[in-house]
């Protein structure tokens, strides 16, 4: 997370500078993913359902223990004289309650109506409401910055990271493409699809292996999705690494908020905040660089003249 923040500031000047290792597909794996065909996602229905059972039992408890402390109150002197708000707070806290139960339950019917499809043309991602569609052909390099295919963290609405790269959008604009890693956009409807790891390897090989110009890959793309690179393996490894460092990055600034002296003017004490999470994103981008030196930089992929069939 704060590799990716550091990443994320670098200027786009130095995009001119910054050459790519370019790596070369293995044979067979072309060939693979040629004769491969199209890939479906497989939906895991069953943690989607124990996920929602999860939420429901959760909401279902707070509602029993609310209505047990109403029925196990034996001094009611102190709601006299406040009777309306009182009932006013219940009705609202009784709606809120049985709207989140009764949304849960009514998702139990729509578990498993999301999907993606990769196959040669292009790929279609989303839920039974909301399909969403893109040509192999659309994609393309970015005007400026360092990469063309990169990972983000975000917390606007989730808590995820997302796979970002780009399409155009006609009069030589460019539109985002943001699409988690877990590859479902609506955890309610599919928490996760039991083929994940393929998927997101063939969807990083269809745009590995477009035609030219090559796409330029952030290093963190195949850390975050468990692939190597060079051989286009599972490789786990780097990104159990990366999270534990990630971990240990927020050690200082978690000292320094906690062992600050008490009295101290606060302006001095968010300077040594800042200067303690820079501290910790310096040594965890040491770390990676010496654990996984192969693993850094920008990445091109040498391919063949034609798109893959």
């Amino acid at each position: 997370m704060a590799a990716q923040a550091v990443r994320n500031v670098a200027p786009a000047r130095m995009a001119s500078i910054v050459a790519p290792r370019v790596l070369k597909v293995p044979a067979n794996v072309i060939e693979a993913l040629a004769q491969g065909g199209p890939l479906e996602g497989v939906p895991d229905a069953t943690a989607t359902r124990l996920l929602l059972g999860g939420m429901v039992a959760f909401f279902a408890l707070i509602a029993l223990s609310l209505g047990a402390a109403v029925l196990l109150q034996d001094d009611w002197s102190n709601l006299h004289g406040n009777e309306g708000i009182v009932a006013l707070a219940v009705l609202a806290l009784v709606a809120g309650l049985g709207g989140g139960l009764w949304y849960l339950l009514k998702r139990f019917s729509r578990v498993g109506q999301a999907s993606i499809r990769i196959d040669s043309e292009g790929m279609r991602w989303g839920d039974a409401d909301v399909v969403q569609a893109l040509a192999w052909h659309e994609v393309c390099r970015v005007r400026t910055g360092l990469h063309d295919v990169e990972t983000e963290f975000t917390s606007s609405d989730a808590i995820v990271k997302r796979l970002v790269f780009h399409r155009a959008a006609g009069s030589g604009e460019t539109a985002e493409v943001r699409l988690p890693l877990a590859l479902t956009t609506d955890a309610t409807r599919v928490l996760r699809f039991r083929n994940r790891a393929a998927l997101l390897r063939a969807l990083l090989l269809r745009l590995a292996t477009q035609p030219r110009p090559r796409l330029r890959f952030a290093a963190e793309v195949f850390i975050d999705a468990g692939i190597d690179p060079q051989t286009w393996e599972p490789m786990l490894a780097p990104r159990r690494w990366m999270w534990l460092s990630s971990l240990a990055a927020l050690v200082p600034a978690g000292a320094v908020f906690f062992l600050w002296p008490l009295g101290e003017h606060v302006g001095w004490m968010v300077a040594a905040l800042v200067l303690a999470m820079v501290a910790g994103a310096a040594a965890m981008g040491w770390f990676m660089h010496q654990r996984y030196p192969g693993l850094q930089g920008v990445f091109e992929f040498e391919t063949p003249p034609d798109p893959v069939p």
